[in-house]
């Protein structure tokens, strides 16, 4: 079990409160970016993650 939080592959974005999405550039997908889940894609980075701000929808 993986969290894309965690992965290189992830672009990160976030509207007001809520939790932070994840763009997968690889599956062209979003996620929950702190979910647990599997994924065979996974690479995992120890970069710290930016993640881009939103004020609307």
């Amino acid at each position: 079990m993986v969290r894309c939080i965690e992965c290189k592959h992830g672009k990160y974005m976030q509207w007001f409160e809520n939790p932070i999405i994840c763009h997968c550039n690889i599956l062209n997908e979003k996620f929950v970016a702190e979910s647990k889940h599997l994924c065979v894609d996974f690479e995992k980075t120890n970069a710290k993650r930016e993640v881009q701000h939103f004020d609307h929808y």
